[in-house]
Order: structure tokens, then C-alpha cells, then sequence
């Protein structure tokens, strides 16, 4: 008996390899999947102006425009930046938008170096701030009259992506619409918004074959876990089943035969790193610990395993610690 529907998702050409230099940006799901190749050789930076959902005001994002004092928004003693998530808090209004530059720098930096782009578009809702005159990020809880909600055509954002690809012909984007529903919009619509995201992504990914793909994370929330055993308690984010799940299917579609391999290795060192050693048998984990080390270098002759040696090095240290010992 068949029990859920599933569907083949076409084997990407581009495939991440042990030393990709991945950028992932946009809603949850984005974060989700960055924080399990972090724990992989790539090289990634993951969500560096925190949670953003809307695909024009993450390109905004990406444009790395001048930081203008008179946008800062003010909350009780702390200042606030209406693109950048609540990450970036200051009780200074200088701090804060020194805090956001050296963060557009280095997001930058990475950029230009990257080979992939995971992006994932969140809702095709936003604001305007009637005040600054112009669309924003996050409203940071202000006044409610101060904005005016509107929704991006499929155009809008399909132009905005059709200048940033063009601009940057070197880097793959793989384009993915969050299953988080948004149900502060309403549930028609959020139908409506996650319906233009969804086209959005396939113009774009039609457009550009050779340098935009499209993974389904949305239809295989949907359609293959259509149940609520799949959800959080709030029955609106995905659990962590599902997100396992999902992030198999991405492996499938993504993984080069090389980056599997890396990944096998390091599960089996994460999951020693995992283990919690009887008092008695700590002296025998450190020494396992230390024996796999030494390893690194044979077993991962042309990869960079310098993010599982710090690993391996907090955890002798702090097993060291909890015994006395330096």
C-alpha cells in the first residue's frame, strides 16, 4: 500500500564538492540547510544578516548599498536597522551601523568567491515605510501606520533576479520556496504569495538553466509528508523529521560522489565527537579523540578539515578539563 505521494527531483549538473564556497541566505529552511553543510569541508557562510524572507529585499541585501543613519529605527534604549534583522541591536546608533558594515563587507568578500548561492524566498509579502519612504526589511515592531503592506509581482522579482545573474556569471544559484506557511497573512493569502514565489522561481530557473536550479521543498512538504505527524506543535514549521527528510532529497539532488564520501567520513567522527563516555572510560574517549586527529591529515589528504579538527580539539579540551588535567 502507498501511502504518500512522492515524485523524482531531476540530479542537479552543478553538485557541491568538498570545497565549495556555499552562501545561504532567506527564511528558516535556508538556515536549516546551512547549518548541516556547515558541518560538512565546504567552506559556508550562513544567514549573515539573520532570517530574511522576502526575494527583492534579499537581493537588497546583497546589493551592499551605504548604510544611511537617518534609516535607523529606534525601540525602547536600542537602535535598530530596518533591512537587517534584530540580530543587530545597538544602544549606539554609530555601533549598530559599524556592526552592519563589517558584516556587508565580509558577506561581500564571500560573494565574489563563492561558486553557489542557496536562496530561499520566504513570502513575496513586504512593507513601505511611509516615513523613509521606501520598502524594508523588518519593521522592527513600530508603529503599524508607519507602513503599507503590499506584495511583489512575479515580475518585480524576476527582473531583480534577472539583473543580479547576469551580474554575476560565475556563481550557481539553487532557488528553493520555504514550506513555512505564513499564516499572520491569512491562508488565502498565503496561498497567493507562496503561488508567486513558486512562479518566480520557475521563470527564473527556466531563464537560466545553466546557472539557476530549482529544489522543491515546498512540493515535498506538501505533497510527499502532506501530514501533521511532519509539523512542530505550532503545525505550521516543519519538524525534525521532515527537515531530515528534505535534507536527504537535497543530498541526492546536490552531492557529488566525492562531497557523500567526505560527509560518511565526518558522520562517523561527528558521532564519536557525540558519544558521552562513562567517568570511568573518559581517559580512553580523549585518547580515541586524539588517535582520530592524528588522522585528519592521512584520511582527508585534499580536503580542508580544519572546521572537524577544531572540533575534536574543543572537545579533548574540554573532556581534559572536566578531569583536571591541562
Amino acid at each position: 500500500m502507498k501511502l504518500s505521494t512522492d515524485f523524482p527531483i531531476p540530479i542537479a549538473k552543478h553538485k557541491l564538492r568538498p570545497n565549495s564556497r556555499v552562501l545561504c541566505m532567506g527564511s528558516c529552511f535556508a538556515e536549516n540547510m546551512g547549518k548541516r553543510l556547515d558541518d560538512l569541508s565546504l567552506t559556508l557562510l550562513n544567514q549573515p544578516y539573520g532570517t530574511q524572507f522576502n526575494p527583492i529585499r534579499i537581493l537588497k541585501a546583497l546589493a551592499f548599498e551605504t548604510l544611511k543613519a537617518t534609516d535607523v529605527y529606534t525601540e525602547g534604549d536600542f537602535f535598530l536597522h530596518p533591512d537587517f534583522h534584530s540580530d543587530f541591536i545597538n544602544q549606539n546608533p554609530e555601533s549598530l551601523l559599524a556592526e552592519i558594515l563589517v558584516k556587508q563587507e565580509e558577506t561581500k568578500a564571500f560573494l565574489n568567491q563563492a561558486d553557489t548561492l542557496l536562496l530561499t524566498f520566504g513570502t513575496a509579502y513586504f512593507y513601505h515605510d511611509n516615513i523613509l519612504n521606501r520598502p524594508i526589511a523588518n519593521c522592527h515592531k513600530q508603529a503599524s501606520q508607519r507602513f503599507d503592506k503590499h506584495m511583489n509581482e512575479v515580475s518585480e522579482i524576476t527582473e531583480a533576479y534577472r539583473a543580479f545573474i547576469k551580474s554575476h556569471p560565475n556563481i550557481h544559484l539553487i532557488l528553493t520556496v520555504s514550506p513555512v506557511r505564513h499564516t499572520r497573512d491569512g491562508m488565502m493569502e498565503n496561498s497567493v504569495s507562496k503561488a508567486t514565489l513558486r512562479l518566480a522561481a520557475h521563470e527564473i530557473a527556466h531563464e537560466f538553466p545553466s546557472q539557476v536550479t530549482y529544489f522543491p521543498a515546498f512540493e515535498i512538504m506538501m505533497d510527499e509528508l502532506r501530514d501533521y505527524r511532519f509539523y512542530e506543535k505550532d503545525l505550521i514549521h516543519p519538524n525534525e523529521m521532515a527537515v531530515d527528510y528534505i535534507w536527504e532529497k537535497f543530498k541526492e539532488t546536490y552531492f557529488s560522489s566525492e562531497l557523500v564520501e567526505v560527509e560518511i567520513a565526518w558522520g562517523r567522527v561527528i558521532a564519536t565527537l557525540s558519544h558521552r563516555p562513562h567517568p570511568t572510560k573518559k581517559h580512553l574517549h580523549i585518547a580515541a579523540l586524539e588517535k582520530l586527529q592524528g588522522e585528519l591529515t592521512s584520511q582527508f589528504p585534499t580536503i580542508d578539515y580544519s572546521k572537524l579538527a577544531e572540533k575534536l580539539a574543543a572537545e579533548i579540551l574540554s573532556l581534559k578539563a572536566s578531569l583536571g588535567s591541562k
